[in-house]
């Protein structure tokens, strides 16, 4: 383990990026995203031309009665009594949608409403990555301090220790003195063996995050972008919290499902052409295929669905109220956090400072007392006290900065500030808008275009209509809670209750 005057050979900003590359929950995300952006090519795909080609092959074998038997040749009925045919088909059919009442213009928006939610998503999630990050590293380094600090307690108090055991030799002291200093020894080293567990724990945390382990960590730098008032904290959020951002996409998406399921209910129109071979198949030969040609143009107006139609618009509103609600939920959700973390930190940091003065006065009073103490002014259980006291206060002036610093990344998260591009600069990050591109264009048509406006014309709109609740009467009288239905004085329970293997559910005795 590195001792505390060795040279860092780690830092915040390479831990980030190495984590930003290979944390595998992260890149569990952006493939989802990826996922998500498919969908836009598969709604894109609804408006672009369809090619099919079949093939069937045919045998039939008669077993001719006697009217079909006496209209045979006579040739043929002495040849083979029964009746065998064979045919092929083969049939290329190309069919390109003209306008689907909206179906494909809703699927599209959407699916760019999803990929947006995604990317939100994606956002979040790096945020929480960070976080933990920060808060990892920053363990590893006050852990480590703080390991350094209880074997510098362990060292003293088995020096102090040993000076008991001499001055109770030479008679100055009791074996009172010994036991105190033997029991302020065993109980530091106890400290000293949790917190070298704590240490390992946050290391294990650290690799875990970034992939590797922590080197000699250096000082964390000042973290970028933090608000000045709680106000512009709540302004920031509002703008760019990606959970809130997040939930608001959303709720577009599921605006744009309630058009798609009202569009299934508008015509359709399609072109279709079909190429088209039939024949026998043996023998076979190219010039016996008869060869056909067709197009038409198709024009579909659902009339009846059995309700289908209304059902797939009413579940579909339903799932919007319910997103709108989550927008509201989202934003309180997010204005206590921001309030928890910015008191965390501002509490944090008043702590830093009234702990440094008392600090300094913690040493005076420990180097004091020390001295009083090999003058005969001041008992063991004195100058164990005060060593304690420099100790703890030494641990928490620590403890203090690293909920400082940890408080502050917390709220950059709040504020969708805490990225690595943000944090690390010139770091290559990943860009979320290069696979949508792909998926976009994935066999895509020149006429593509075109075919999506025509279909956006008289299109159902996606306006969100909020569906009622039957909710409780608020004019009712005022609650009162149920009175209890248990005693209050209750024995202990001495024992199991009485159970058989046939009243376990298995399989074979149900």
């Amino acid at each position: 383990m590195a001792t505390g005057d060795q040279q860092p050979n780690d830092s915040l900003a390479a831990a980030i990026v190495q984590a930003y590359v290979s944390n595998p929950s992260l890149a569990a995300t952006r493939y989802d995203l990826r996922a998500t952006d498919d969908e836009l090519g598969l709604a894109l795909a609804r408006a672009r031309i369809t090619i099919d080609l079949q093939v069937s092959g045919q045998y039939d074998l008669t077993l001719p009665g006697r009217a079909t038997q006496a209209s045979r040749p006579l040739v043929d009925r002495l040849n083979d009594p029964t009746i065998e045919h064979h045919s092929l088909a083969s049939s290329l059919i190309a069919e390109q949608p003209l306008y689907t009442g909206g179906r494909v213009s809703n699927a599209v928006a959407g699916a760019r409403a999803s990929i947006d939610a995604g990317r939100e998503a994606l956002r979040g999630d790096e945020g929480d990555m960070l976080v933990n990050l920060i808060a990892a590293y920053s363990d590893v380094r006050r852990n480590k301090r703080v390991v350094a600090i209880r074997k510098t307690n362990v060292e003293v108090l088995a020096k102090m220790l040993d000076e008991v055991a001499a001055r109770r030799e030479a008679g100055e002291l009791t074996r009172t003195d010994i036991a105190q200093a033997e029991t302020q020894l065993q109980a530091a080293q106890v400290q000293l063996d949790g917190a070298l567990a704590e240490l390992e724990s946050s290391r294990a945390t650290f690799a875990t995050i970034v992939g590797r382990e922590p080197g000699i960590l250096a000082q964390p730098p000042a973290l970028p972008g933090l608000p000045q008032t709680i106000d512009e904290a709540f302004a920031g959020a509002e703008e760019a919290n990606p959970d809130l951002r997040q939930a608001i996409a959303q709720d577009k998406a599921s605006q744009a499902q309630i058009a798609v399921a009202k569009a299934e209910g508008r015509p359709s129109l399609s072109l279709q052409g079909v190429a088209g071979t039939n024949g026998e198949a043996v023998p076979f030969h190219h010039r016996d295929q008869d060869v056909t040609f067709t197009g038409r143009a198709t024009l579909k107006i659902p009339l009846i669905a059995g309700g289908r139609i209304r059902s797939m618009v009413a579940q579909a509103q339903n799932r919007e109220s319910a997103d709108r609600l989550r927008i509201v939920a989202t934003r309180r959700q997010v204005a206590q956090t921001i309030i928890n973390a910015w008191n965390q930190w501002i509490t944090a940091e008043r702590n830093v400072a009234t702990q440094n003065v008392q600090l300094k006065a913690a040493r005076v009073y420990y180097d004091g007392t020390f001295e009083e103490y090999r003058e005969g002014l001041r008992s063991t259980f004195d100058v164990l006290y005060a060593q304690n006291s420099l100790r703890e206060t030494e641990i928490a002036v620590l403890t203090s900065e690293r909920d400082s610093y940890v408080a502050q990344a917390y709220l950059l998260r709040q504020l969708g500030q805490l990225e690595a591009g943000r944090l690390v600069q010139g770091a290559a990050t990943y860009d979320p808008a290069a696979y949508t591109r792909r998926a976009e264009n994935r066999s895509g048509v020149p006429w593509g275009v075109a075919v999506r406006a025509i279909d956006s014309i008289a299109a159902p709109g996606s306006k969100p209509q909020p569906q009622p609740l039957s909710m409780p009467d608020s004019a009712a009288p005022e609650p009162v809670l149920a009175p209890p239905t248990f005693a209050r004085e209750r024995p202990l329970a001495t024992s199991a209750p009485a159970t058989s293997d046939l009243n376990v559910s298995t399989g074979a005795n149900q």
